[in-house]
């Protein structure tokens, strides 16, 4: 994808999904592009959205709000692909810390699950 595709996709996607950031994985026929989406956007303007990048780029695009995600998957987001645009630096890294935070709180409730097991030999609370 050629900077000029990116600035489009960029472009179109912050006119018409309110997001802070954009990060991209581009595949050989496909480029999902993961946001962190306004939720008062319907699912039929994603969808209008990804038909005019499609239409600029000739890939299937994919849209994706990264709450959808598992933690794991955030992070991985957030390592492997490419960010092509943050509306701020500082909302960069308040966005990066908030998915660390999650991954965390996740982690240490699935260790909290793991103690409650080897204690009382059942994962459910008695």
């Amino acid at each position: 994808m050629t900077q000029e595709m990116k600035d489009f996709a960029v472009r179109t996607i912050t006119r018409n999904i309110l997001t802070p950031v954009i990060y991209m994985i581009e595949q050989e026929n496909s480029i999902d592009f993961i946001c962190f989406c306004d939720r008062r956007i319907t699912m039929q303007e994603v969808y209008d959205t990804e038909h005019i990048i499609y239409a600029e780029t000739n890939k299937h695009i994919e849209i994706l709000d990264i709450r959808e995600f598992r933690e794991s998957d955030r992070i991985e987001v957030i390592n492997q692909a490419t960010l092509i645009y943050s509306e701020h630096p500082f909302i960069e890294m308040v966005f990066t810390r908030s998915m660390l935070e999650d991954f965390k709180n996740a982690m240490d409730d699935r260790n909290d699950v793991l103690e409650r097991y080897r204690e009382s030999g059942t994962y459910y609370l008695q």
